[in-house]
C-alpha cells in the first residue's frame, strides 16, 4: 500500500524469494528515505492544524500510508500530488467519530500519538492493528491519558484493540503533571498532543532524552511549549492548553536510521565507498554514527543546512566496544543494525540496557540473538545487556523469520554480504515499513539480487 500510485510498481515481483549476494564491493550515491518519525508526526499535527499544510518528500511507506488514512477517518481533507500532499486540518480536538474501526497495520508511533489526539477530543475511536501490533503493549500510553479524562474501553492486557472516547465527550481534558519513567517519545508525545485541549498547564519530567520532533513541531506552529532542562538527567517539559494552532507546511528530511543500514553495509563491504544524501542533521539521531565511529568506522558527516547533511562512508576494520545505556533512547532502531555491524567486528561488543527493544514489532533482543547465533557468530545475553563476539567468517546458510520486524529483516539481508552461505529472510515484504525502496537503493550501490533456488536442499 502506497501512498503515491506512481510508486506503487515494485521492481522486484515475489520479493520474499530475494537475497543479497556476497559482494565484492559497493560504491554511488544514494538518497536516504524520508523519515518516518518526522512523516507520521507530520500528518498528524496537520489534522489539528487550521488551515492547509503542505508536506513535501514524505515518506511512502505502510506505516505512513495507514496514519494517512487514519486522518482522513478524523476528518482531514487531504489531496496527493506527484511529490506532495496537502492536508487541511479541522482544528484542536474536532475530530468525526468514525463509522467503522481504525486500522493502524504495524505502525505503533501512528496509533500511540493518536490515542493521545482522541484523548483530548470529543471522539469515539476503535484503533486496531496486525497481528504484530495487536501483541504490542499500550498501557503506558493509555495510563496518563485516562489520568487527563479519556475512557478506554479494551482487554485487561490494555492491548489492541482499542476503543477510546475523548474526555471533551462528557466533560473536559484535565492537565497533567506526569514522570516519564520509560524514556519514550511516542508516550511523550501522546501526551502533549491530548494536553493541547487541556485546561491549563500541562507538565511532563522526562529523565533521559527522547526524540524531540513533536515538541519542535508544535513550537513552530505558535503552541506555548517550553523546555526547562533542570539537569544532565531532568528536563522539565510545559505546554499550555490551547484552542488554535497555524498551519506551516513540512519537507520531510532523511531518516537517519535508514541511513545507518547503508552505512554498515558499506563498511563491512571490502573496497566500498558510498555517499548518502538528504540525510536529517539531528545530534541525537546521528548518535549511532558516532558508536561506529568509536567502532573504527570512517565516516564522515558533512553539514549542508541546519537540517540536512550528507554522509560519507568507507569500508572499514571494526573493533568490538561496550554500548552503555545511557545511549538506549538514542539508539532504540539501531540496536538491529549496529549488532551485525557487531558481528563483522573484531573483538568483543557489549550492548547494554536493551529492554525497550522486546517492545518495539518483535522482541528485538531476542531476535538478535537467536539469529546471529543461527548464523554461526556467538552472542549471549544477559537480562537487558547483549554481547556480541565478532567474527572474521560468518558462516550464515540458515533461515530468519523476522516476525513482521522490517528492521530485522534489513539487518539480516545486509549480513548476507559477508556470509559464507547465504541466509534466507522469509518475510522480505516488511521493509516497506520503513524503507520502502530498500532493495532499489541497496542495487542502486552495486549490491547484487540473486534468486533463492527452492529445488535445492539446504
Amino acid at each position: 500500500m502506497y501512498i503515491f500510485k506512481s510508486r506503487s510498481n515494485n521492481n522486484l515481483k515475489n520479493i520474499n524469494n530475494y537475497y543479497f549476494a556476497n559482494n565484492s564491493s559497493l560504491s554511488g550515491t544514494v538518497v536516504a528515505p524520508g523519515d518516518k518519525s518526522i512523516s507520521q508526526r507530520a500528518l498528524i499535527i496537520s489534522l489539528i492544524c487550521v488551515g492547509t499544510t503542505i508536506i513535501e518528500d514524505i515518506l511512502d511507506s505502510e506505516d505512513v500510508y495507514h496514519t494517512l488514512k487514519a486522518i482522513q477517518l478524523l476528518g482531514a481533507r487531504v489531496k496527493i500530488y506527484n511529490n506532495y500532499l496537502k492536508v487541511n486540518g479541522v482544528g484542536v480536538g474536532n475530530f468525526i467519530s468514525p463509522k467503522k474501526p481504525i486500522y493502524m497495520g504495524n505502525s505503533g508511533t501512528g496509533t500511540r500519538l493518536l490515542l493521545g489526539l482522541v484523548a483530548g477530543s470529543n471522539a469515539l475511536v476503535t484503533f486496531f492493528g496486525d497481528e504484530s501490533l495487536t501483541d504490542r503493549p499500550m498501557e503506558r500510553v493509555l495510563t496518563p491519558l485516562e489520568e487527563m479524562g479519556a475512557k478506554i474501553i479494551c482487554s485487561k492486557n490494555k492491548k489492541l484493540p482499542i476503543t477510546i472516547i475523548g474526555a471533551r465527550k462528557k466533560g473536559f481534558v484535565l492537565p497533567i503533571n506526569y514522570k516519564l519513567v520509560i524514556p519514550s517519545a511516542q508516550i511523550k508525545s501522546a501526551i502533549l498532543l491530548a494536553a493541547l485541549s487541556a485546561r491549563g498547564t500541562s507538565f511532563i519530567t522526562e529523565f533521559k532524552k527522547t526524540r524531540n520532533y513533536t515538541e519542535n513541531m508544535l513550537k513552530k506552529r505558535g503552541v506555548s511549549l517550553k523546555q526547562k532542562k533542570i539537569n544532565k538527567k531532568k528536563t522539565i517539559i510545559s505546554l499550555d492548553g490551547t484552542p488554535f494552532i497555524k498551519s506551516k507546511d513540512v519537507k520531510i528530511p532523511g531518516d537517519p536510521s535508514s541511513a545507518a543500514f547503508l552505512a554498515v553495509a558499506a563498511l563491512i563491504t571490502k573496497n566500498s565507498k558510498i555517499h548518502i544524501e538528504n540525510v536529517l542533521n539531528d545530534k541525537f539521531r546521528l548518535s549511532v554514527f558516532k558508536v561506529l565511529e568509536k567502532m573504527g568506522a570512517k565516516i564522515k558527516i558533512k553539514k549542508l543546512s541546519s537540517d540536512i547533511c550528507k554522509i560519507l562512508v568507507e569500508s572499514s576494520k571494526l573493533k568490538g566496544i561496550n554500548i552503555k545505556s545511557n545511549l538506549s533512547a538514542a539508539l532504540i532502531d539501531e540496536y538491529p543494525i549496529l549488532s551485525i555491524a557487531a558481528a563483522c567486528a573484531e573483538g568483543e561488543t557489549r550492548m547494554e540496557g536493551l529492554g525497550e527493544l522486546r517492545f518495539k514489532e518483535s522482541d528485538r533482543l531476542n531476535a538478535i540473538v537467536v539469529g546471529l547465533n543461527k548464523c554461526g557468530v556467538t552472542v549471549k545475553s544477559h537480562k537487558d545487556n547483549i554481547i556480541i563476539n565478532g567474527m572474521k567468517e560468518i558462516s550464515g546458510g540458515c533461515y530468519i523469520e523476522p516476525e513482521n520486524d522490517h528492521r530485522i529483516a534489513m539487518s539480516f539481508n545486509i549480513l548476507n554480504l559477508v556470509t559464507k552461505y547465504p541466509i534466507k529472510v522469509k518475510d522480505n515484504k516488511s521493509v516497506v515499513t520503513s524503507f520502502p525502496n530498500f532493495f532499489d537503493s541497496f542495487r542502486s550501490i552495486g549490491v547484487n539480487l540473486l534468486k533463492y533456488d527452492h529445488k535445492k536442499k539446504d
